[in-house]
C-alpha cells in the first residue's frame, strides 16, 4: 500500500512537471515592461530597479534553458515587478521635477508682478 502511494505521488510529480510550459509569453511582458521603464528615463531615475529587472530577466531565460519552467516563471514575475517598479519611481520622480519647476516659475513671475507693482510708485 505504501509503495502504490509512493508511486501515485511520483506520477503526479512527474506529470505536473512534464506538463508545464516555458514560459515564453511572460518573458515577452517582461521585456516590454524593461523597454517601457527605460523610455521612461529608469536609467536615470531608478537603476537600481531597471538593473534589478534586466538581471533577474537573464536569469529566468537561463532557467527556462535548463528546463525549469515554474522557477523561471516566478523569476520573470519577480524581474516584471521589478520593471514595474522602475517605470513607476521614473514617472513619479519626472512629475515631482515638473512639480519643482513649476513652482519656481510661479515665484519667478510673483517677483517680477511684485517688482513691476513697485516700480510705478518709486517712479512717482
Amino acid at each position: 500500500m505504501r509503495q502504490l502511494l509512493l508511486l501515485t505521488f511520483l506520477i503526479f510529480t512527474v506529470g505536473a512537471c512534464a506538463s508545464t510550459k516555458p514560459p515564453s509569453d511572460k518573458l515577452t511582458q517582461v521585456e516590454a515592461s524593461i523597454q517601457q521603464a527605460e523610455q521612461v528615463g529608469a536609467e536615470n531615475y531608478a537603476p537600481l530597479e531597471i538593473r534589478e529587472a534586466r538581471k533577474k530577466l537573464v536569469k529566468a531565460r537561463e532557467l527556462v534553458t535548463k528546463e525549469k519552467y515554474g522557477k523561471a516563471k516566478r523569476t520573470a514575475d519577480r524581474a516584471m515587478v521589478d520593471a514595474e517598479l522602475a517605470q513607476m519611481k521614473s514617472l513619479s520622480e519626472k512629475a515631482q521635477k515638473a512639480v519643482r519647476e513649476l513652482r519656481e516659475s510661479i515665484r519667478v513671475l510673483q517677483e517680477e508682478i511684485q517688482n513691476n507693482l513697485d516700480k510705478p510708485e518709486s517712479q512717482s
